[in-house]
């Protein structure tokens, strides 16, 4: 790969980012530079066109007033992808900008394509492509499409943290040449990815019906956040990334009929995406809600409820063995749940957690557990493998197929939730702060399922 354009004056900084990381030989591309502190001076030209070989990946960050010389450097090379960082095009909302735009997109002939202008281009971890420094190196199946680069660096960054991974992440920005329409085709065709992601602003005059062509095509599940809905956030969109936002009913309608599940922020794309990577899709209609304080599952019922789930009572056979399982006063063997103390006791609150879960009426097990329960200064008399019990708990949902949610509060014990979630996380259970990260988006996925396998 080139990075064309590196300078001193940025300190060189998307060439030392890619050069940290990529898996092959990289080149600086630079007229005016001779050296670079840390860099290999072999690997110094002036031009694309005097570097030997095939350069298949080009990151551009050259003035606009540059552009043209280098695209035409990049066509007569055959670079196969090039990614332009440069702005001031349709973004910057002058005739000037429009038509250089176009320009750009005539002298690339079909024979380059490229990412921008105006965007961060691409984020590929098995190759060590990476714009940014201390972006996560493991891949995953997650592909992200984006027409902002800052919503892909929060992204990248967030799902480390979450304990998911991306396949690819496109920041396409003005999206002169390839889109959103193109970038959706290849995720569908991509081996390496499982589930798809875009945030997007809007589309370029003439691209809706191959916009929803590309949206039938695919069989792998899109969750889409949509900007520029409101009136400002609309004329944002439009100095953001020169996209027509278009009109929200419009696009509410293609979502609907076209099976694709809407979020309302970037961080419920994520969790969306991190509940998908754990469970898969799934039917979620009955709920078991497990607490460990009483008013906190009479909080997680009301939110459940008003998200149109149901908080069914268990099958006869089932609440038989759940009366058995309760002991201690105070507690409550019915849906909801509630341990109190009796979480203390750690092999029962597993057993009562695996029979809740091996009713067939019941979908999926949310529930509530404190960070502070990981934390054996809280106990008075710590028992030694509490932990490991209550981890082993909180994996039942994988033994039956059935999503398990825990909502672990951010108290007083943060370095102890940030260290089991990572425990978790390895063993693709997912857990979250606020029940409304999570309980909105459960309909959401199960719409889709009903949707895409039956026909409802």
């Amino acid at each position: 790969m080139a990075v064309i354009g590196p300078s001193k004056k940025r300190n060189f900084f998307f060439l030392r980012n890619h050069f940290a990381t990529f898996k092959g030989p990289i080149y600086a591309v630079n007229p005016s530079i001779k050296e670079i502190p840390g860099f290999p001076t072999e690997n110094i030209y002036p031009s694309i066109k005097d570097i030997p070989g095939e350069v298949d990946f080009a990151f551009i960050t050259v003035p606009n007033n540059k552009i043209l010389e280098v695209i035409d450097d990049c066509v007569i090379k055959k670079v196969k992808l090039v990614s332009i960082f440069t702005a001031e095009f349709s973004d910057a909302g002058t005739i000037e900008g429009i038509k250089l735009e176009l320009e750009l997109l005539k002298r690339a002939k079909n024979v380059v394509r490229f990412l921008g202008p105006n965007g961060m281009g691409l984020f590929y971890p098995k190759k060590g492509i990476q714009w940014r420094d201390k972006f996560p190196t493991e891949p995953g199946n997650v592909g992200f499409v984006a027409q902002s680069g800052g919503i892909c660096n929060i992204a990248i960054y967030t799902a480390k943290e979450l304990g998911f991974h991306f396949s690819k992440v496109f920041s396409f920005g003005n999206g002169t040449d390839l889109d959103v329409v193109d970038l959706i085709t290849f995720f569908e065709n991509d081996p390496e990815t499982n589930i798809i992601l875009c945030y997007v602003e809007g589309i370029k005059k003439g691209r809706g019906n191959e916009l929803i062509n590309a949206i039938k095509r695919t069989t792998k599940p899109i969750a889409l956040l949509k900007g520029g809905k409101s009136k400002t956030g609309s004329k944002a969109a439009r100095t953001h990334t020169a996209s027509i936002a278009g009109n929200n009913q419009i696009w509410k309608s293609v979502f609907k009929q076209n099976n694709i599940m809407e979020v309302n922020s970037l961080e419920q794309l994520l969790n969306i995406a991190h509940l998908i990577d754990c469970y898969g899709i799934k039917k979620i209609e009955n709920v078991a809600v497990f607490s460990i304080s009483g008013g906190y599952g009479v909080v997680l019922t009301d939110l459940l409820e008003d998200a149109g789930l149901k908080i069914p009572d268990f099958s006869p056979e089932i609440q038989n063995k759940l009366d058995e399982q309760f002991f201690i006063p105070g507690t409550s063997s019915r849906n909801p749940l509630d341990a109190a103390a009796q979480l203390f006791q750690g092999d029962s609150i597993k057993k009562i957690i695996d029979i809740a879960l091996s009713d067939e009426k019941m979908d999926c097990l949310v529930m509530d557990l404190p960070s502070y329960y990981f934390d054996a200064r809280y106990f008075f008399t710590p028992t030694h493998n509490f932990e490991e019990i209550l981890i082993e708990t909180l994996c039942l949902g994988h033994k039956y197929n059935k999503l398990l949610i825990p909502i672990i509060q951010r108290t007083h014990t943060p370095e102890e939730r940030r260290r089991v979630s990572k425990i978790l996380a390895a063993k693709k259970v997912p857990i979250f702060g606020d029940p409304l990260e999570v309980i909105p988006l459960l309909p959401k996925i199960s719409d889709y399922f009903m949707k895409k396998y039956q026909n409802t």
